[in-house]
């Protein structure tokens, strides 16, 4: 059996980069050198177009939020509230690019 050796796969020998020392850092960079990460599935563009997407659906949903609360409707408004604010969680997430998307979209 061949490894192939990966940056994770270093990582997931020598543990915390935190701890590393200045020739573990060398040896990791040297080895993305030599077989870099994949690309993030999403590019940066595609990320800011998802932002903007959220964006408008948490505008929308506190544009609902505040119709209902005006109507006296404040259970439902609140639920529009809370939808509002989660889809900016996101907006504000997808902003940063896939890593910070997919962190927050597993919870991490």
């Amino acid at each position: 059996m061949t490894r192939t050796l990966t940056t994770d796969a270093f990582r997931d020998q020598h543990g915390d980069p935190a701890t590393w020392t200045s020739a573990t850092l060398d040896s990791y960079q040297v080895i993305g050198d030599i077989a870099p990460p994949p690309p993030p599935p999403f590019t940066h563009r595609e990320m800011q177009a998802e932002a903007d997407a959220w964006q408008a659906s948490a505008a929308g949903q506190q544009r609902l939020a505040d119709e209902l609360a005006a109507e006296g409707h404040t259970i439902a408004a609140g639920i529009h509230r809370r939808g509002a604010q989660d889809a900016r969680q996101h907006a504000q997430a997808a902003r940063l690019g896939w890593p910070y998307y997919e962190a927050f979209l597993n919870g991490w």
